[in-house]
């Protein structure tokens, strides 16, 4: 008769990891032991390590939730309630949409509660609202505690450029305090942030992590009272959850018990010119379709993506659309140039040169033909474990077999059956563990395996009517779907290289090493003007 196959899940959050009784090896040793006293089987180990418990928004929760969507296994098991969820509605929700129409069961070791039963999801439901309780209860303790020091002025913690933390406190860094006092003084004289950026870098200031600067860390500055003297923390309290409400509420700024940086003067003039700045700016879109290549093609210098530029062309309301260096347009001249390629030219080439690639059944055959020998790679150690573990089965089901026949005809006595027979059993148990994740990880592989064949041959085979119907963001996926990467020469005015996404050792052209040439890739050598 077949044991019931459970599935184990465990986890801790970051905080938790320093507690040896909450570890999980001792969470998955417990559930092991548990599992073994009421007679299942152990389908797989679910692990999440340093992760909170306040939502399902983790890994391996995920994953046992698609295998329980396949029906993999009948039982999940966790050693307290609050391992799975701190959040009683996601536990309840759980149970009721999904295990139940399911026939499958929750499991509470520490507590012997079962889901399937009407006194065990009553209790359920209760440690579940008790556990959210602690969890609320622990957050409104550290919010408060953290709007008392803001309140008076502290400093709530977290790094920034031009303090140090000692005791708790921000205690100015001559050094960086400087590099902030720069920035702040190039603004007041009306530069913009490349500037400021190119400025900074080429001076060989860093930022707190020793990184060059960019335009993101600058902005931050810019827009940072801290640097004034003024406590601004709780600005914005919850605004990812409240924002979304219309009920966002901004906590009252307070004088800080830190020195500032700069006055209060420099502050507000700063200020003056960022609103300036904003409101006299005409932003322009980046109108993402305009842009599939956006991230794909790379800089011919430092081979960082690119992204779109405009230039507005004198006297009319048209643009000359670009594809720009991206390192260069986060941290200027420091880091590399703008590298400008046309976008009408390299779109128009990629395209003409993917065309003529997809309508070649070559191409399909290549990429399939990587696919299984990729395949047959990983199969290849996978099937040998299988094998070997299937024979260690045999062996071991055949020693119970011949144990139980001695018992029987009185060749040895019950107290070493007892010894062999349970030594015996575990090893079979153990084996055939082994072979059910064995088996498992094969079929993973030959399920994926032929999902990416299909996914490939419909996107290359329907490759030119799938993009003439697209939308602009539509396009954007499809390209990215199918090409990893486009290179340009130095000079930017020839298409060298289309790498595809159908494994590292593939890309088109392709390379000369190849002892045959097929259709397919004779087309790209001719594309793109070179000699195999």
């Amino acid at each position: 008769m077949n044991k019931e196959k459970a599935a184990i899940y465990i986890r801790v959050s970051t905080e938790e990891q320093k507690n040896v009784g909450c570890s999980l090896e001792a969470q998955e040793e417990e559930l092991r032991r548990y599992i073994a006293s009421i007679g299942l089987s152990v389908f797989d180990v679910y692990c999440d390590g340093g992760y909170s418990g306040k939502d399902f928004n983790r890994p391996d929760v995920q994953r046992l939730f698609s295998d329980m969507v396949q029906n993999k296994f009948q039982t999940i098991v966790v050693w307290r309630l609050d391992r799975l969820s701190r959040n009683n509605k996601d536990i309840l929700t759980l149970i009721d949409n999904e295990l139940q129409p399911r026939k499958m069961r929750l499991l509470v070791s520490t507590c012997g509660i079962d889901s399937s039963t009407t006194e065990g999801k009553m209790f359920i439901s209760l440690q579940g609202t008790f556990a959210e309780y602690e969890r609320n209860v622990t957050i409104n303790r550290v919010k408060s505690g953290m709007k008392k020091r803001a309140s008076n002025g502290e400093f709530n913690g977290g790094t920034i450029l031009g303090y140090d933390i000692v005791n708790k406190q921000l205690v100015v860094n001559e050094q960086e305090s400087e590099i902030v006092k720069r920035i702040f003084e190039m603004r007041a004289e009306g530069m913009g942030y490349k500037t400021i950026v190119n400025s900074l870098n080429s001076y060989g200031y860093k930022t707190k992590r020793g990184n060059n600067f960019g335009i993101c860390a600058v902005r931050l500055i810019l827009h940072n009272k801290e640097y004034a003297g003024v406590n601004t923390w709780g600005k914005k309290e919850d605004w990812n959850l409240k924002r979304r409400k219309g009920t966002l509420e901004e906590m009252p700024e307070r004088n800080g018990k830190h020195p500032a940086i700069i006055s209060i003067e420099l502050w507000e003039k700063v200020q003056a010119i960022n609103d300036l700045h904003k409101n006299s700016f005409t932003a322009i879109k980046s109108h993402s379709g305009n842009y599939f290549l956006a991230g794909v093609v790379r800089c011919p210098k430092c081979g960082a993506g690119m992204v779109m530029h405009k230039n507005k062309i004198r006297g009319t309301n048209d643009y000359r659309r670009y594809y720009m260096c991206q390192a260069y347009h986060q941290k200027g001249r420091s880091e590399c140039s703008s590298n400008l390629i046309k976008a009408d030219w390299i779109e128009q080439e990629v395209l003409h040169v993917l065309r003529e690639s997809v309508n070649s059944m070559d191409l399909v055959d290549e990429v399939l033909n990587k696919i299984e020998e990729d395949v047959s790679q990983d199969k290849q150690p996978l099937e040998l474990r299988y094998n070997e573990l299937k024979l260690q089965v045999e062996k071991k089901a055949k020693q119970i077999d011949s144990l139980d026949e001695s018992y029987l005809n009185g060749e040895i006595s019950s107290e070493n059956y007892n010894r062999l027979i349970t030594k015996a059993q575990s090893d079979l148990a153990e084996a055939n563990e082994l072979l059910a994740k064995t088996e498992r990880k094969l079929a993973r592989l030959d399920y994926g395996s032929q999902i990416n064949s299909q996914m490939i041959v419909d996107i290359l085979k329907d490759f030119d009517s799938l993009f003439e119907v697209a939308d602009d963001q539509e396009k954007k996926v499809l390209i990215r779907s199918v090409i990893k990467s486009v290179h340009v020469s130095t000079d930017r005015k020839k298409l060298e290289r289309i790498s595809l996404w159908i494994g590292d050792d593939i890309s088109l052209p392709a390379s000369c090493e190849r002892r045959a040439l097929s259709q397919m890739t004779q087309i790209f050598w001719q594309k793109l003007g070179e000699n195999p």
